[in-house]
């Protein structure tokens, strides 16, 4: 069974999470593993043990009250970790748990609406083991209409887009490719990319002009989850998404789902495998 692994402090950030991954894995049918990481160290020369007790009790009624907000809509699991880093925590427990995906809330310092990605987000994003959610703070989840992907022609970009593709094509959502180009040449569009998404996907192509920082930002005003790839090496010309993918995060006004370099088939394993079929795309292009 797939798992996605939610970290938990306590916070409304944290609630938003736990409603995001729990419709996530109602709609992948996955396993949900709630963890709260509490400040302790067992490598520490002197141990407090009546401290660390005190410790784990808290971060397990803590995630107690955080299994009532799942009540019976996916199965569900908690984890406590002692470890002074939450990021840390999570990362060693995303690898040993094998997990499809980690899903984290924004900082608390973000307004409504918006990701802001505090010192869990940003640590966690580089160098995961697995795609990374960030959820807004503030943001009901509803149902996955549309599903917004940023492309540049990267690996790293294009495993975004699988990884959307069986996002989009479980719910029957539209799946909106985003490329964001620094002038006028088109250079390595779309065309291959066909190749590899599935029949029956609704698809839109959309072609932005400038700043990609901005660009993405505004494609997620109108979307339901928004994905990128982290660090792309794209074609001549087309703005490179490894750069700004953090940057995105934190202005994003939906839920953002950040793949890793070295993922080929992200999210596939929750929402299975995209069948290489050759699909005609609609095509809309914005001027700068």
């Amino acid at each position: 069974m797939s798992k996605i692994i939610v970290g938990v402090d306590g916070t409304e950030r944290s609630a938003d999470a736990v409603h995001f991954a729990t419709r996530l894995a109602r709609r992948a049918r996955a396993d949900l593993l709630l963890a709260c990481a509490y400040p302790y160290d067992d490598a520490a020369a002197h141990m407090d043990c009546e401290r660390r007790r005190m410790l784990r009790e808290e971060a397990q009624a803590t995630l107690d009250a955080a299994t009532l907000l799942v009540a019976h809509a996916a199965p569900v699991t908690t984890r406590t970790i002692a470890d002074r880093s939450p990021a840390r925590a999570l990362h060693t427990l995303a690898v040993h748990e094998r997990a499809s995906l980690v899903v984290i809330g924004s900082s608390h310092h973000g307004s409504v609406g918006r990701v802001f990605a505090g010192t869990t987000a940003e640590r966690l994003l580089h160098g995961a083991p697995c795609p990374v959610a960030v959820v807004p703070h503030g943001v009901l989840p509803g149902s996955l209409h549309t599903i917004a992907v940023g492309w540049d022609g990267s690996p790293e970009s294009t495993a975004a887009v699988v990884g959307a593709a069986a996002i989009a094509r479980r719910g029957g959502g539209l799946l909106r490719i985003v490329r964001v180009l620094d002038g006028d040449t088109d250079e390595g569009g779309p065309a291959g990319l066909l190749q590899s998404l599935p029949a029956g996907l609704r698809l839109e192509h959309v072609l932005r002009h400038g700043d990609p920082v901005d660009a993405l930002a505004a494609v997620s005003e109108d979307a339901d989850l928004l994905l990128l790839g982290s660090r792309g090496y794209g074609p001549r010309r087309a703005v490179l998404l490894g750069g700004v993918s953090g940057r995105v995060v934190r202005t994003a006004a939906c839920p953002v789902i950040v793949v890793p370099r070295g993922i080929a088939v992200p999210l596939e394993d929750l929402f299975g495998p995209v069948r290489r079929v050759r699909r005609v795309m609609a095509s809309t292009a914005d001027a700068p």
